[in-house]
Formats: C-alpha cells, sequence, structure tokens
C-alpha cells in the first residue's frame, strides 16, 4: 500500500492574525466558508485558464473533482484510481495524471474529462508525484526505499515508459518532483519523508538524467512538502515540517538566497506569473494560514485566515493546498476543519493585492 502524506490535524483558531514584518500591520482577511468537497483528502490542484477550470485530485476515491473560478463544482472525472498529482499540458488541454492504485499514467481531455489513453508503468511501480518538463512527463512511483523516477515521452506518437531514471536507495517513498518551463531541462526531486531533507537537481535535457547539484537539510529543511519553481526560473520556493518559514534556494546551485517569513508549520507553497509567493502553514492561533509577499519581499502585503470569523470553529489549510491562477490574480486553497469530515475549497478573489477595509 502506497504511503501517503499524513494528515496535520492542529486546531486553529478562528481569531485574526497580525502581519510579520515592518510593514504597518493589518489584521489577517477571513476567507470566506468556501464550497463544500465530497472528498476527505486531496492531493494535488491544476488550474486551467483556456477553461477557466480547477482539478482537485483524491488519492483515496479515485477521482477528480471539477470546478469553476467562482469554486462550484462543475464535474467528476472518476475511474482514476490512486490518482495523485495532475499536470496540464503547456495549451491547456490535456490533463496527465498518475494513478498509483492502477500503475498507470492517464491522459484526460481538459475539456470534457475524457480519458484519452492510459499508459501502463509496470506493476506495482504505483506511480505517485509528477513534473512536466518539455514533451516529457516525469513521475515518482515506488514505496520506501525502493522508490524512483520514470518518465513518459509525449513527443512522439507511441510514448515510451521508462523507469529507475534515478537510482533506487535514496528516496523513503514516491519522491516529490518540480519543473518549469522556465527553467527548461531541470527537475527537482525531495524526499517528503525524511529529516535532514534532502533535494536533488536534475539536467534532463538529454535521455538520461545528469545530477548537477545535491543538498541536505538545505536551510536546516526537513520533510518537503510542497516545491514551486518561481517564473524566472532562477529559484526554487519550499515548504516543509522545519524550518518554521518558507525559504528560497537558488537554482542549480540551491544556495539559499531568501527567506518569506511565516510561522508553524508550513506545508504549501505556490508562486503567480507575476512571482507573487503564497506561502501556506497548518498553524496554531492566532496566526493568519496564509501570508502572500511580493518577489523577494521580507513582510506579506496580505494575509489570510482560512477561519472565518463565523460558521466554523477552526480551519486549517491542507499541504500542498495552495495554487494560483495563471494570471497570477485569484488563488485557490484547500481547508479541512475540525467540526467537519470533509474538505473546503476556498476561492481567494484579487489575492495579488492588499487587502481593503
Amino acid at each position: 500500500m502506497l504511503r501517503r502524506t499524513s494528515r496535520i490535524l492542529v486546531t486553529l483558531a478562528a481569531a485574526l492574525g497580525l502581519s510579520l514584518g515592518a510593514a504597518p500591520m493589518s489584521r489577517a482577511a477571513p476567507a470566506d466558508e468556501g464550497t463544500a468537497l465530497p472528498i476527505a483528502y486531496h492531493c494535488d490542484l491544476a488550474v486551467d485558464p483556456l477553461h477557466k477550470r480547477l482539478f482537485i485530485s483524491d488519492y483515496n476515491t479515485g477521482t477528480v473533482l471539477v470546478s469553476d473560478y467562482q469554486g462550484h463544482l462543475v464535474q467528476t472525472i472518476k475511474n482514476l484510481p490512486g490518482v495523485c498529482d495532475l499536470e496540464l499540458s503547456a495549451d491547456y488541454r490535456t490533463l496527465y495524471a498518475p494513478l498509483a492504485r492502477a500503475d498507470a499514467i492517464s491522459v484526460i481531455d481538459a475539456s470534457t474529462g475524457r480519458q484519452r489513453a492510459r499508459y501502463a508503468t509496470g506493476a506495482g511501480t504505483a506511480p505517485f508525484r509528477a513534473a512536466l518538463s518539455g514533451q516529457t512527463l516525469y513521475f515518482g512511483y515506488g514505496e520506501q526505499w525502493e522508490a524512483s523516477v520514470g518518465s513518459l515521452t509525449l513527443a512522439s506518437s507511441t510514448p515510451v515508459v521508462r523507469l529507475g531514471l534515478i537510482p533506487e536507495g535514496q528516496f523513503s517513498g514516491a519522491p516529490l518532483l518540480a519543473a518549469s518551463p522556465a527553467a527548461a531541462g531541470t527537475l527537482v526531486v525531495a524526499d517528503q519523508n525524511t529529516s535532514p531533507g534532502q533535494l536533488w537537481v536534475y539536467d534532463v535535457s538529454g535521455a538520461t538524467p545528469v545530477l548537477r547539484t545535491t543538498a541536505s537539510s538545505p536551510g536546516g529543511s526537513a520533510n518537503f512538502l510542497d516545491m514551486a519553481i518561481t517564473p524566472d526560473g532562477k529559484s526554487l520556493l519550499t515548504a516543509s515540517g522545519a524550518p518554521y518559514h518558507h525559504p528560497s534556494f537558488r537554482l542549480p546551485d540551491l544556495t539559499e538566497s531568501h527567506t518569506y517569513p511565516s510561522t508553524h508549520y508550513p506545508v504549501a507553497v505556490a508562486v503567480s506569473s507575476h512571482g507573487d509567493v503564497a506561502a501556506g502553514v497548518n498553524s496554531t492561533e492566532p496566526d493568519p494560514d496564509i501570508y502572500l509577499y511580493r518577489p523577494g519581499a521580507d513582510a506579506p502585503y496580505r494575509t489570510v485566515s482560512l477561519a472565518p470569523a463565523t460558521g466554523f470553529d477552526a480551519g486549517s489549510l491542507r499541504p500542498h493546498g495552495l495554487i494560483w491562477t495563471p494570471d497570477g490574480s485569484r488563488l485557490f486553497a484547500i481547508a479541512e476543519h475540525n467540526n467537519e469530515e470533509n474538505l473546503r475549497l476556498v476561492v481567494i478573489p484579487d489575492a495579488n493585492r492588499p487587502a481593503t477595509g
């Protein structure tokens, strides 16, 4: 059975928090109550600006929920056993999804939700994480210390699956992956389950990945939960169990270059096309859940609480639970509340602007 990231059930108070740093202090804006989702666990998010849709994968039910930009559910894509990471093609027409419980990669039409193809990755591989680099979909697969990285080539008429691109024995489970068109030929790999944390940067411009840099406990990091590459392709942002802030590392040498102050416990990070950073935490009172920063800023221009002043006991952010729309105006968050079994989708409009009022 594939291990998944544990749910962090730390109670958050509904009290409003204060911004950090030297900037004038402002209260954390309470988010709306959000849309109730028919799932208790999510794995990943993907945004399609062409059809103005958000995709939410659920490993447990083997479904992908589809909402519009207002957070209303419009479709459920079923029969995706163990679906986790979601990757959209550059033209936003195709959704790629590794299926850990089907040992396959599903290729889905983003406009209709219909599966176009399903490519087997081999018995017992359990593909879980994914990152798209050019015309190659890389996927983290396997369990315990037998995990590795594989690939699905997309450029040819007959896609080819390759396994064992990175030697086994380095990862305690399917590794977390990050890639970006802005960092062409670069694949970042992280171990989610170890302390100290481990990062690797690979050159994937050729047929075989070539290790460029590796770092143990960069910036004091442990147990990586999320990663994002900045739109200029020069930096990697991470969220991990420690430290209690969101660091930025230069690519490809992984030198720590900046710190975005947040609090305990970092669980998510997302960066917009304009470089605005959403740093998400699963915190305790009175801290906010989301800190929003301009690129390279030392203090947030806005903070958000997922526990509205009325309506819920407390709210907390799910790991891997933040994503921007590509235009950088709207932010989506997946929240859980200690008085509800299921999750909620929270839409934060105008997230690229300071809070008003």
